[in-house]
């Protein structure tokens, strides 16, 4: 049976629409934006809506003070080189959505809707999507130390040329997940990695890791 690859995200940005600080609050609704060099610290984002719109060198404050993003959506948007020490965004959506080139400390984003998402270029600490719904992601050329998919549902997710040095997948529901390429250190859950694909190669790495999982001795 073949692995189905993720479906791209559908995205047309013409005739944007400078957009500044003042424009961002709780449950506005932003469209055909651009949104630029900004510093969203302590912003109150939350329930907010981002449509067709553009995001590019936006510090999304530090661990302290970040932007709150909580059941925020984006869909058909850029958002390119920003910066977030914690991006605080549970129970939001990204729909039809490209992040690329960002450095995220602690990604918030448990319970939250991904569909037909692309980050490319990014470098991660964590990403908690525990109980998210996943469709049509990929992670392409990506940094990531762990990725908590805890109770998650996911389906056609992809790694290419990307690194994860933990993986939790406690729970989850997979389905056409690729994880070929990826050399975890820890892996946790390994009785829900069905609906995964491994290449030969990772099957003989990942065997000590297996067996450690599964409460197997090797002597």
């Amino acid at each position: 049976m073949t692995t189905e690859a993720p479906r791209a995200p559908k995205i047309t940005l013409t005739n944007l629409t400078p957009g500044y600080l003042g424009d961002i609050g709780p449950e506005e609704f932003l469209e055909g934006m651009e949104l630029k060099d900004l510093d969203l610290a302590e912003v109150d984002s939350t329930q907010a809506t981002y449509l067709d719109s553009s995001l590019s060198r936006v510090n999304f404050g530090d661990a302290e003070s970040p932007v709150n993003l909580t059941g925020a959506r984006f869909s058909g948007s850029r958002i390119e080189d920003c910066r977030a020490d914690t991006w605080t965004m549970p129970r939001g959506s990204l729909v039809h959505t490209e992040i690329s080139g960002t450095r995220i400390g602690a990604g918030v984003v448990h319970d939250s809707v991904w569909e037909k998402v692309v980050l490319s270029n990014c470098r991660i600490s964590y990403l908690n999507l525990r109980g998210a719904k996943l469709t049509d992601v990929q992670f392409r050329d990506c940094v990531i130390d762990e990725i908590d998919l805890d109770r998650a549902k996911v389906n056609r997710v992809s790694f290419p040329g990307s690194s994860v040095g933990v993986l939790q997948c406690e729970s989850a529901t997979l389905g056409n997940v690729d994880l070929r390429g990826l050399q975890p250190h820890k892996i946790s859950g390994v009785h829900s990695l069905r609906g995964a694909t491994i290449d030969e190669m990772q099957m003989m790495l990942f065997a000590e890791l297996f067996a450690s999982e599964l409460g197997i001795t090797v002597e």
